[in-house]
């Protein structure tokens, strides 16, 4: 016979697991973007400046020359960011268990989120914790995706939530 929970205790459960959480950053993959300084040669299978200033344009430059804000590729990546609110372990022992063990080299983290979060965290290309005694301010850590998300909570709890793992590489 299962036990059943009042939906009010998951309420609190919910409201003290969001005292835990921190702002994050994700970075997502660079995306193409049509250079506002210089106009495109579409002509051909390369698309690239045809090296001719576009009236309006931020950085002014001789024709002929290669645009100062694209270096002539016609275009610029932009990487898009996004905050996100999630629970950081950095010691392994502090980490929550996944019914398997774990072998990520020293400096990994665990990051629990909410299952409405993780469409977001698999797209991302990197993660940036910020508020973490101030450090960004001083140092920036960049960590990347190491694992698959495991399914974290009771199964009674309306709001889900998923486990990741990173490893830090910068």
């Amino acid at each position: 016979m299962p036990i059943v929970i009042p939906t009010g205790v998951f309420n609190v459960y919910n409201e003290a697991v969001t005292l835990f959480e921190r702002v994050s950053t994700l970075v997502y993959p660079e995306k193409k973007e049509q250079c506002p300084n210089c106009y495109l040669d579409t002509m051909g299978t390369r698309t690239r400046s045809v090296s001719v200033y576009k009236t309006g344009g931020p950085y002014p430059f001789g024709r002929g020359m290669p645009c100062p804000y694209c270096d002539g590729k016609g275009y610029k990546a932009i990487e898009v960011e996004e905050d996100v609110n999630i629970r950081i372990y950095w010691e392994p022992r502090q980490w929550k268990d996944i019914g398997m063990s774990i072998n990520l080299p020293e400096g990994s983290i665990q990051v629990i989120s909410k299952m409405t979060d993780l469409p977001k965290l698999d797209k991302a290309k990197y993660l940036i914790p910020k508020s973490y005694g101030d450090i960004s301010n001083y140092h920036t850590m960049k960590f990347t995706k190491a694992s698959a998300a495991y399914p974290q909570g009771f199964k009674q709890n309306p709001e889900k939530y998923a486990v990741t793992f990173w490893t830090r590489n910068g």
